[in-house]
C-alpha cells in the first residue's frame, strides 16, 4: 500500500476548529477540539479517497494523521 502526505490547513473560529485539505478540492472536516478534529480529517480522506470521480466506490482507502503542528502568536 502506498502513503501520500497531505497539508492540512487548521482554522480557528469562534472556539470550534475547522479544516482543509490543500490538494483534495472540498474535503473539509471540523470538531470542538483539537483531537475531534484529527478523527475528523482522517474520516474526511477516507471517504474523498473512496469514491471515484462519479461518486461509486472505488478499492478500500486509509487514512491516519501522522503529525498536526498549530502555529500560535506569542
Amino acid at each position: 500500500m502506498t502513503e501520500r502526505e497531505y497539508r492540512v490547513l487548521v482554522h480557528e473560529e469562534d472556539g470550534a476548529y475547522w479544516a482543509e485539505v490543500e490538494d483534495l478540492p472540498g474535503c473539509f472536516a471540523s470538531g470542538h477540539d483539537l483531537e475531534e478534529l484529527r478523527n475528523a480529517v482522517v474520516e474526511a480522506i477516507t471517504l474523498y479517497l473512496s469514491k471515484g470521480p462519479s461518486e461509486e466506490p472505488r478499492a478500500a482507502a486509509t487514512a491516519h494523521v501522522d503529525e498536526m503542528r498549530v502555529l500560535v502568536s506569542a
